[in-house]
């Protein structure tokens, strides 16, 4: 099990603040996640999630992006393949935030 890191780079000019995870996004360290999309969403309309170093998300991370898209112009950076981008597919998140592909 890989512990998730979270770090937020706060907004700059016309830049949205950047949430930018690594590792696991799953009950044990959805507080976290939580508190740093809430510090994002702080004060901004805009939201940016780089997803591409998560290798794993469970529903409770997904609850918390579908919260942030529900105030916000939410947009998630992902990779062209693999779990997470599935999963967003699945769940319907990329039809309520733009997503961004990295190749």
């Amino acid at each position: 099990m890989t512990r998730a890191q979270f770090q937020l780079t706060a907004a700059q000019a016309e830049q949205a603040p950047v949430v930018s995870a690594a590792g696991e996004i799953d009950l044990a360290n959805i507080d976290e996640f939580g508190a740093v999309l809430s510090r994002a969403a702080t004060d901004h309309t805009t939201v940016t999630v780089d997803l591409v170093q998560v290798s794993y998300c469970d529903s409770a991370a997904l609850r918390e992006l579908f919260s942030v898209a529900a105030d916000t112009k939410l947009t998630l950076v992902v990779p062209a393949q693999g779990p997470i981008t599935t999963l967003l597919k699945i769940s319907g998140l990329d039809q309520v935030a733009t997503v961004q592909v990295v190749y």
